[in-house]
């Protein structure tokens, strides 16, 4: 069994409680709170005590006479089995070990301070009493391929394709890799893992995480929930008012392409040596004549992690560009590898195509459906529009072409882009998630006379609108209906609180049980709600926050009160039910109200792109370059406040959708084009044979 080191940290035994690291706290994973844990000591002694999780001790009677009698720093902690662990102290050191060695007179008293706080594991002031703790992470030999950072990852749910993956990425890719996976497969799980590992190793520190703008916050997300890893956003206002000295400042930095190749922070990024980078999304850097790649190859970097599910879009050339960012010269000069390797004017037929294979071999792993044993259920998609009463109508209308006035202005000082386009959101979801937001600007002392008295007028029509009996909600009927035609649990989501709110106190008046989601509960309480789901509850409310992490695999019907403008949150909201353990096929039902800006993005991704019935990840593919400057609620947002009229919005649409709808024949000429020439030839399994 294996044997861990456990920090003895005496401050609370006064209390009967011992405070535990969150190394040590890894160690009783299978612990539920409830449970207690036995210890059993050198002199076959045992006792039992409890696990306080939130508090991070564990706390008995008797645990001062059990522990204290320990004069070490650290002691052993083996585990048994289950909920049973055994103690003992680090083996005493003796003069006759000392004697082994050739030292003169006048060191052997430091020789025997330090062999002594090696084997007693104590610290003092020089680093060299923390070599033994630092070795023992360690400590494995050349021929054992064990990965250590395994047990520092939470909520995952690994398969032997992905810890291949990893192996190969560090023993024979040497940390310069693109990973390929066919999307679904969890490449970013992959990344994660691979740089978890050179981080317990202690060999990366120094990180840059670039993605699409709509994919930081997804990163920012796994990498705190899954590695437990505290990364920092470049838009977070705590980055942006430090100004160019934050990147330097910060170990660990998420940002977007877009923001990261700005000549402003590129001329500095370029100056920091970094341990690790990785790029999401890596076929945007397909052009090497482009300010982004030659951004990223202009970027000190001891390992870089490259991720496409399709790196070839539309010629061998960007191949070529990919491989050597990561290892240049492995393809030789771009002519040597157009003449040995395209095969026609066009460049996307390959020759010497075994050849070409090998040398990719070097850079490169890609796992695909067919070959790794994850089957994923069927998924429909039904979306209800519905009619709002002709006072919300107004209401919605009037406000919309308040915010549209206000964004297009060039004298808007005070409500931001952001904050009216946060209000445009919060009225496409009810009237109590605008309600809260309208009072508060309405109170602003920033704002002129008029625009408060505009503002007022719209809040006290709102309030007016829910307080009335007589008011009637169609989405919330329809999500009734829909609730009864299923007859089973569901999941409902929205964007906002006060929402969320309203949904619950309606539910539970008709009499459903119901559980809720929401950011600001605390840890204990989220996983108590998704227990009463499980166990008891048929519908389980959620905010965003209930996107993140949590697998509700036993439920296959969800419900998006509200939609939100980034489609990946729409996929990681499918993603709690759609996923893998999944057995059944997933119903997801969509509710708009006709004419806000809901209703047009669902004409948008499901009538053009059909994206409920894409499989997981293809959404991001599709979007491909629409996204590489701007993200796509942005642009939504930009359509939304220049249309004139419905029939200049829909013609805006119109032109977006076939946008989509053309980015998705490629990328399905792509995976084609990908298929013939990789084949089978760079997945984890033949990597490792070889």
């Amino acid at each position: 069994m294996y044997k861990y080191l456990f920090k003895l940290n005496k401050e609370l035994l006064d209390l009967s409680a011992i405070k535990v690291d969150d190394v040590c706290m890894s160690i009783f994973n299978e612990i539920k709170e409830s449970e207690t844990i036995e210890f059993i000591n050198e002199d076959g002694e045992s006792k039992e005590f409890k696990l306080n999780r939130d508090e991070k001790i564990i706390e008995g009677k008797g645990i001062k006479g059990f522990l204290g009698k320990y004069e070490a720093e650290y002691i052993f902690i083996e585990f048994l089995e289950r909920n049973k662990f055994k103690i003992y102290n680090c083996e005493k050191h003796s003069n006759a070990e000392l004697n082994k060695f050739e030292v003169p007179i006048e060191n052997r008293d430091k020789m025997e301070q330090v062999i002594k706080g090696l084997c007693n594991m104590t610290k003092g002031e020089e680093k060299w009493f923390q070599i033994y703790d630092r070795a023992q992470e360690f400590a494995f030999s050349a021929n054992d391929d064990k990965l250590l950072c395994l047990p520092y990852i939470r909520d995952l749910e690994l398969f032997q394709y992905q810890i291949k993956t990893v192996k190969a990425a560090i023993n024979r890719f040497k940390g310069r890799v693109l990973f390929c996976d066919e999307v679904g497969l969890g490449k970013t799980v992959e990344a994660g893992m691979t740089m978890m590992e050179y981080i317990t190793r202690g060999l990366a520190k120094k990180i840059l995480i670039i993605a699409p703008p709509s994919l930081v916050e997804q990163w920012y997300t796994e990498m705190k929930r899954k590695f437990n890893q505290d990364f920092i956003k470049s838009d977070d206002p705590e980055f942006k008012n430090m100004g160019d000295a934050a990147w330097d400042h910060y170990d660990k930095v998420i940002a977007s392409i877009a923001t990261a190749k700005r000549q402003k922070h590129s001329s500095v990024i370029a100056n920091i040596h970094y341990d690790l980078v990785i790029v999401d999304e890596a076929h945007h850097l397909k052009n090497r004549t482009t300010t982004a790649w030659k951004f990223v190859n202009s970027l000190q970097k001891k390992y870089i992690f490259l991720l496409t599910a399709t790196p070839v879009q539309n010629k061998l050339e960007e191949l070529y560009n990919l491989i050597t960012l990561l290892k240049p010269g492995q393809l030789k000069t771009y002519t040597y590898f157009k003449n040995n390797f395209v095969g026609n004017k066009e460049g996307l037929e390959a020759k010497n195509v075994d050849r070409l294979r090998s040398l990719l071999s070097g850079v490169m792993i890609r796992n695909k459906r067919s070959d790794v044993d994850i089957k994923f259920t069927k998924r429909s998609a039904i979306t209800y529009s519905v009619n709002l009463i002709k006072e919300e109508v107004k209401l919605y209308d009037d406000v919309s072409m308040y915010i549209r006035e206000k964004y297009l202005s060039e004298n808007n000082n005070v409500l931001s882009r952001f904050m009216l386009k946060n209000l445009q959101e919060q009225m496409g979801s009810s009237i109590y998630a605008a309600i809260p937001t309208l009072k508060k600007y309405a109170e602003s002392e920033r704002l002129t006379i008029e625009d408060k008295s505009i503002i007022s007028e719209f809040s006290n029509r709102a309030e007016n609108l829910v307080i009335n009996e007589s008011y009637s909600n169609a989405k919330v009927k329809q999500m009734h209906n829909i609730i009864n035609e299923v007859n089973d649990k569901v999941l409902i989501f929205t964007k906002y609180k006060a929402t969320q709110k309203f949904i619950v106190e309606y539910l539970k008046s008709e009499g459903y049980l119901v559980a809720e989601f929401h950011g600001s509960l605390k840890r204990k309480e989220k996983e108590e709600q998704v227990a009463y789901f499980k166990d008891k509850a048929q519908i389980f409310v959620c905010t965003e926050a209930g996107g993140e992490g949590r697998n509700l695999q036993f439920c296959n019907a969800m419900i998006n009160y509200d939609l939100p403008w980034n489609p990946m949150a729409i996929e990681q909201r499918i993603g709690r039910i759609h996923r893998v353990g999944q057995t059944r096929d997933i119903f997801v039902y969509n509710l708009v109200a006709q004419n806000t800006v809901e209703h047009y993005i669902l004409e948008l991704l499901d009538k053009k792109i059909n994206m409920f019935e894409l499989v997981i990840g293809e959404v991001d593919m599709i979007l491909g370059d629409i996204e590489e400057e701007v993200e796509f609620s942005e642009i939504i947002m930009e359509t939304w406040v220049n249309a004139d009229t419905m029939k200049d919005m829909d013609e805006k649409i119109e032109k977006l959708g076939e946008k989509l709808l053309d980015n998705k024949k490629k990328y399905i000429k792509r995976k084609e084009l990908d298929e013939d020439l990789f084949g089978n030839s760079f997945k984890s399994d033949n990597i490792e044979e070889n």
